[in-house]
């Protein structure tokens, strides 16, 4: 009878606990809305901060060498030290070195630019430098081709549309304004009176590099010019006799650019050599391999005259078949002796101003405050913004269970009299309290999917709306282990609430709750 009893509750009394049109659910679901909206916004504010402080773009420190007095090189020195890494939290350490360059443009005008060449490419910054949400149109030479003695460079967006081309039209190589003055006895074509169009490999179109650099290269092309020697120019037999073509595309496109070549070259030199190099062949040009997909043809033992001729027969042909002539300069320059500047991964940022002073006052290098400062405002937003990201989720979680108290509350006084009558007939409080716990339960888990829903909806929808902070990152990130545990914190503070309230209400006895005393 008892059971049957609290049956006929439960399918009553729940209508009754949600409302006139279901009000009490709705309110409860605006409430988790609300909860759902707030923790979604701190996960995504927290995925957005740890995205930037674990972004080597965020950890690296650039320290220059300012004036003769700092000992910038005993600095560098005392950095391979493991154990000095380690108490600065220290990732990575390398010197590098800047130098601004020509390069010239498809529409003939030359373009200056800032460059940073880096002693290593594999590191964790240029790691983060070729990340897919930093590549432009897919441009990037796969990794296993990207190597430290590479002659090719990484340029940004902005820096490639200076150039004239377009991202429908990102070019195997770049031309760097090589100072080729005579070159052109060579036939090679000479502009401003000193400069050659020298083709570098392109790496990667990038939208974003460090400090605001165009460009940034390896410590290799830096080396070929140091001082006087410049083994970057043109004006040398050796490169116009070695004839080497990239051809874009499968090696059937090479097959027919060699067929176009014999037709070009007179009857007396047709058994000359032509090789497509094979895969294992182009190892030895690492140093001049791009980002797009191609083959390397090489034309071997024609004379000066002969070489020259054919240049200047297969100039058309060469832009029609997406073929750049290359040349094979050489890639052991100079050793540089002295490095301006240091790039300094963190690991972490907690130790940078540690980092900062013993820079200082060991070795007078001085570091940049504002790039100290900008990253200890990372480093203490990011605590904070996790501070506050639990503090809504507490707030939240309070609002709910006032909720819950006040709707109980409430409820009981209009039906105080029935649970009087219900104890009358023999039925305890705990059997009483588990039928509302259930109710509740079931209240809960309805407007815990309808919030869930709605903010997952809003979340979708932002993006669609051009809603994004920096582009990329989403405002909202509900699907967190925040989210999950502010459900299961949500049910069982409702189980624990339902039975606290309701045990206090019906401590009185069926007499009491009957007629009201």
């Amino acid at each position: 009878m008892a059971k049957e009893y609290l049956n006929l509750l439960a399918k009553r009394e729940y209508k009754v606990v949600l409302g006139p049109r279901f009000v009490n659910l709705w309110l409860l679901v605006i409430v988790l809305v609300a909860t759902f909206i707030s923790i979604s916004f701190s996960n995504g504010s927290m995925r957005y901060l740890s995205d930037k402080m674990n972004d080597p773009f965020t950890n690296w420190l650039n320290i220059e060498k300012a004036n003769e007095e700092d000992d910038f090189e005993g600095l560098r020195s005392k950095l391979r030290d493991s154990t000095l890494c380690e108490r600065f939290k220290i990732a990575n350490i390398q010197g590098d070195s800047y130098f601004p360059y020509n390069f010239a443009g498809i529409n003939g005008l030359l373009h200056y630019f800032d460059c940073r060449f880096f002693q290593k490419l594999n590191t964790p910054l240029v790691r983060a430098i070729l990340d897919d949400d930093n590549i432009v149109a897919k441009c990037v030479i796969p990794k296993n081709k990207l190597h430290d003695e590479s002659l090719g460079l990484i340029i940004t967006k902005d820096a490639l549309l200076k150039l004239g081309y377009t991202l429908e039209n990102i070019p195997a190589y770049i031309n760097f304004c090589s100072n080729s003055k005579g070159a052109n006895k060579y036939g090679i074509e000479i502009f401003e009176d000193i400069y050659a169009a020298a083709p570098m490999p392109l790496l990667a179109v990038v939208r974003r590099l460090p400090m605001n650099m165009d460009i940034i290269g390896t410590q290799c092309f830096y080396e070929q010019y140091n001082g006087d020697h410049y083994t970057l120019s043109l004006m040398n037999e050796n490169y116009i006799k070695n004839m080497l073509f990239f051809v874009e595309g499968d090696k059937e496109n090479a097959i027919y650019f060699e067929e176009r070549v014999r037709k070009a070259l007179p009857d007396s030199l047709s058994k000359t050599e032509i090789k497509i190099y094979s895969e294992k062949e182009r190892e030895s040009l690492y140093y001049l391999e791009t980002w797009k997909d191609g083959n390397f043809v090489q034309i071997y033992d024609l004379p000066l005259s002969e070489c020259i001729k054919l240049d200047n027969n297969l100039k058309t042909q060469i832009k029609e078949m997406g073929t750049t002539r290359l040349y094979l300069y050489k890639i052991a320059g100079d050793p540089i002796s002295e490095r301006k500047y240091l790039s300094v991964n963190f690991a972490s940022l907690d130790s940078i101003r540690a980092f900062e002073n013993f820079a200082k006052n060991e070795f007078k290098v001085q570091v940049d405050m504002t790039q100290v400062a900008s990253k200890e405002n990372f480093n203490a937003v990011s605590v904070m913004a996790n501070i506050l990201s639990w503090a809504m989720i507490v707030f939240a979680l309070i609002c709910i269970i006032m909720f819950v108290v006040n709707m109980l509350q409430s409820y009981f006084q209009k039906v105080k009299r029935n649970m009087g009558t219900f104890k009358a007939f023999g039925i305890n409080s705990s059997e009483l309290i588990n039928v509302y716990v259930l109710i509740l339960l079931a209240m809960i888990f309805s407007a815990v999917c309808v919030a869930l829903g709605i903010t997952w909806l809003i979340e979708l929808l932002l993006p669609l709306f051009g809603l994004l902070k920096d582009g990329e990152f989403n405002y909202l990130y509900l699907w967190n282990s925040k989210t999950m545990w502010a459900i299961v914190v949500i049910v069982v503070a409702t189980i624990a609430t339902v039975h606290i309230v309701m045990t206090r209400l019906l401590r009185q006895t069926p007499g009491d709750l009957i007629y009201d005393r």
